[in-house]
């Protein structure tokens, strides 16, 4: 009986923790924020969001956008590394991710509406790249 409780136990700590590993941290909009060592901001709403210049420290910039080019938000982003070791998971609040990574390979998968979308990339040792993540399907104007 101990021992079926002991497992009991063990089994409800695995599967919390797996849960909590497959939640994603939620970002407020232009609050750079420290995640897994890896500092990144959400942004992009606005012409004053878009134009900070805090934002161009930011070796990486990744948009969500829809099938009409439109904005994206609420998007859920994984960051894997070229190896697939996922380094964070979160969901923006703005249509705009921004990351510093080290140069190298890395790939994005945005989740939307049950819709996921991945990119290859890679960080620049200089400047920033701009990745744009496209759900063609989603169509009407918000997208949200």
């Amino acid at each position: 009986m101990i021992r079926t409780a002991l497992a009991s136990a063990a089994l409800a700590a695995t599967l919390a923790h797996a849960a909590a590993a497959d939640s994603a941290t939620f970002m407020p909009s232009n609050v750079p924020v420290e995640i897994n060592g890896y500092e990144m901001a959400c942004t992009g709403i606005g012409d004053e969001a878009q134009s900070d210049p805090r934002w161009k420290a930011f070796p990486v910039r990744i948009e969500f956008a829809g099938g009409n080019a439109q904005y994206l938000a609420d998007v859920e982003a994984r960051i894997l590394d070229a190896a697939g070791k996922e380094l964070v998971r979160v969901r923006c609040d703005s249509p705009w991710l921004l990351l510093k990574l080290e140069p190298a390979r890395y790939r994005v998968e945005g989740t939307f509406r049950n819709l996921v979308k991945a990119s290859n990339f890679v960080a620049p040792a200089k400047g920033q790249a701009r990745i744009i993540v496209r759900f063609p399907e989603i169509r009407e104007s918000g997208g949200n």
